[in-house]
């Protein structure tokens, strides 16, 4: 069990980690023509909030468990990027671009907050 909380951490960790700090450093240009089109309707400071707090959640997420302090922040932290995920598909739909990674990742964020907190 713990092997597999580790393996979709690190699944989940990979793809914030990467998509934040994309928003984080590149402009919006680049990040649209990466396909990121649901990016279109915010501004370039908003989407910098929104990479920091993917990197942020990524450090709660394994930080916490990896170290052994207050690893409740972990579980907290696996709700919080699932919920992003709910807003992100939220605005994919708005603008009829595809939900299916955003389902697939919520998912993951899921089953992360629940077997962490069976582990308890």
């Amino acid at each position: 069990m713990t092997t597999t909380i580790w393996i979709l951490k690190a699944v989940i960790a990979l793809i914030f980690t990467f998509t934040g700090i994309y928003k984080l450093f590149l402009p919006k240009a680049k990040l649209l023509a990466k396909g990121m089109k649901g990016l279109i309707d915010l501004e370039e400071d908003q989407i910098k909030v929104v990479g920091l707090l993917e990197v942020l959640g990524v450090g709660g997420l394994i930080l916490p468990a990896l170290l052994n302090v207050y690893p409740f922040i972990s579980v907290i932290s696996a709700t919080c990027l699932g919920l992003t995920m709910v807003i992100a598909g939220w605005i994919n739909h708005k603008l009829k671009l595809t939900i299916i990674p955003n389902i697939v990742i919520f998912i993951i964020c899921g089953l992360i907050t629940y077997m962490e907190l069976k582990s308890f």
